[in-house]
């Protein structure tokens, strides 16, 4: 099992970036408060139909990410790791570049993006499932909240592996 999602890893990571994106860009033009306006139209089926697709696609990809002990490197604080993050964050403000690597700050940014993923895809799924309801709104609300959450650590993330880039340029 181990082999086969170190193989999906990278399709996986690429087919989320593209769905989550389209999510972000076309999510200004979504008609759905209460429930799916009849007709749905193009816009609201698709981020109904990739949402679904990218929490299905975020579950598996964070397994690949986390089984085998990795969780350490995205979840540093829960194995008593905090101190790497830490010490990331002071180099920050001393003007010095977070290391890539061992579970420090660019880790824990690409750990708080995938819970920020599958919550923003648990949020939606759910409003989905009680739309029309009383409580409905209270999940778009949770699900705005998740996406907007995402859409920073995403931004973050980016310049994470910009930064990571950088670095293996100038080695």
């Amino acid at each position: 099992m181990r082999a086969l999602l170190d193989r999906l890893a990278n399709p996986l990571h690429l087919l989320i970036a593209l769905a989550t994106l389209w999510l972000l860009a076309t999510s200004a033009w979504l008609g759905m408060y209460r429930r799916v306006p009849d007709p749905a139209g193009w816009i609201n089926a698709s981020h109904i139909a990739l949402g679904f697709a990218a929490l299905v696609l975020g579950a598996v990809y964070t397994l690949a990410c986390t089984l085998s002990g990795r969780w350490r490197l995205y979840f540093p604080w829960l194995g008593g790791q905090g101190g790497a993050v830490l010490r990331d964050l002071a180099g920050l403000a001393r003007g010095q570049r977070p290391m890539s690597e061992g579970g420090g700050l660019f880790g824990a940014i690409e750990g708080l993006l995938l819970l920020a993923l599958l919550a923003a895809g648990l949020t939606g799924a759910l409003w989905f499932a009680q739309q029309g309801s009383e409580s409905a709104l209270a999940w778009r609300s949770a699900h705005v909240i998740a996406a907007w959450s995402f859409a920073g650590l995403l931004i973050a993330h980016v310049i994470s592996v910009s930064l990571h880039l950088v670095d293996l340029i100038r080695n």
